[in-house]
């Protein structure tokens, strides 16, 4: 997201400045948080695995 706010105030997108409605701003923002929570998803398994224990025994 602070990339694209970088690149959105250099003029890289319109060649001006850019003013992005709030749900243009809010849909990439939630799409990140999915994908942040699809990561650590991820990793417990995979961290239960290594351990040999099912996911419900790790403590959180």
């Amino acid at each position: 997201m602070n990339q694209i706010a970088y690149a959105m105030n250099r003029g890289v997108f319109t060649g001006g400045s850019c003013a992005p409605t709030r749900n243009q701003v809010e849909q990439p923002r939630g799409e990140v948080a999915e994908l942040r929570q699809q990561v650590r998803d991820f990793a417990r398994g995979r961290l239960a695995f290594q351990l040999g224990l099912e996911e419900e025994e790790l403590l959180d």
